[in-house]
């Protein structure tokens, strides 16, 4: 039997047996998912190891979680929850950069590898969060739209300041003209996008609306298309496939079809695909960054970013109108770090920009916010229902 196929049982084993304990305690799945990529990966057991199949598989899987949490978002709500997250998701980037960056000064980084560590604690984790959400019977909520649209506007920042930092890497003058152009270019996407799903998706009854009419190809055939666009631009090719599903609604494919597709696509993402995601994101973990003095550096690190993230985007959400019980969930949702993490500590690495043991401590710190983050809003979940304040 190909290892592939081993590693695949090895996974869906860990994954539903994981589902069966923690849903029987109230837990969310995704925490299960995290810790057993650990304990079956290099770090513990090394059952399975990092391979280009698995990684094909995890991206695809961010990718299905993305494109199903569009088509479950009603675009009017999305839209307005853009409105409310702006301060939110600005002064919630705002806030961890800045910490995470004076705490990289405090432990004796260089101020470019400063920077980077505080570009890599900005990124959220939207593909976590969603799945969380998704696990408490949150996504529905304006909480919940409004922490979603927070950190798809953080990540979309994080994406901007990445280019001018590889820019600086790279020896290039991160000048005006160049902020622009990646400005522009993000405007464009959106605007393009928008019009499509605003003006185009009513008019495709074949597709939509005709039972032979294969709606679950074209649906991920629009995502693929709008996905590649973005990553043509230099956006993160998830944006586009939750974009694409977010204009696929009742209003434009007849009732059975529509539930059709969420139900094969939430299929994909939560009992397959995504579950991969997750349980690879433990392989990247090593135990080098808990040792002495690295542990006090993702000890410290973790602490400011958890507190300035909850302060900053909890306190901009009550401004724009949420109780303070209600902002404080906002605070802790965006506190996950993962997938754009990864990625940005990857390029660091591999740009030597710093060692393997700053590389441990970023990849560690954000596995501990992304334990921290489910656990927070399962609190702050029992707390709203609780009181009823859960809000429409």
């Amino acid at each position: 039997m190909e290892p592939v196929f081993i590693h695949l049982l090895i996974m869906m084993a860990v994954v539903w047996s994981a589902a069966m304990v923690l849903r029987w305690v109230g837990i969310p799945i995704i925490m299960g998912e995290l810790v057993m990529g650990i304990i079956v990966g290099p770090a513990v057991l090394g059952w399975i190891s990092p391979s280009d199949i698995i990684d094909v598989l995890a991206e695809m899987g961010i990718f299905f979680i993305m494109l199903h949490a569009g088509v479950k978002t009603d675009p009017a709500e999305f839209f307005t929850a853009i409105k409310l997250s702006v301060g939110v998701a600005l002064v919630g980037a705002a806030v961890p950069f800045c910490v995470a960056f004076a705490i990289a000064i405090a432990f004796d980084l260089s101020i470019v590898q400063s920077l980077f560590v505080g570009l890599t604690m900005t990124a959220t984790a939207v593909v976590i969060t969603i799945t969380i959400l998704e696990d408490l019977k949150l996504q529905q909520t304006r909480i919940a739209r409004v922490i979603v649209a927070s950190c798809v506007l953080d990540d979309l920042l994080t994406l901007i300041l990445f280019g001018l930092m590889l820019g600086l890497i790279n020896g290039n003058s991160a000048d005006p003209v160049s902020l622009m152009v990646v400005v522009g270019k993000a405007i464009l996407f959106f605007a393009a996008v928008i019009a499509f799903g605003h003006w185009v998706y009513p008019k495709l009854k074949e597709p939509f609306q005709d039972r032979h009419g294969k709606v679950f190809t074209f649906i991920i055939l629009l995502a693929l298309g709008f996905g590649l666009f973005a990553q043509a631009i230099g956006l993160h090719i998830i944006v586009g496939g939750y974009l694409a599903g977010l204009f696929f609604t009742k209003k434009v494919a007849i009732a059975e079809l529509f539930d059709k597709v969420e139900d094969r696509l939430h299929a994909i993402a939560y009992s397959f695909l995504g579950p991969i995601f997750f349980v690879s994101l433990g392989f990247h973990i090593t135990f080098d960054a808990v040792m002495t003095p690295s542990l006090w550096f993702v000890l410290t690190l973790t602490a400011a970013v958890v507190i300035g993230q909850i302060l900053s985007a909890g306190v901009m959400a009550r401004l724009v109108g949420f109780d303070w019980p209600q902002s404080f969930t906002v605070g802790v949702g965006m506190c996950g770090r993962a997938e754009m993490a990864y990625l940005l500590s990857s390029v660091g690495l591999h740009a030597g920009l710093f060692d393997a043991r700053i590389f441990s401590v970023l990849i560690f710190t954000s596995f501990l916010l992304n334990l921290i983050t489910p656990l927070g809003l399962l609190g702050c979940n029992n707390v709203l229902r609780r009181t009823n304040d859960l809000g429409p």
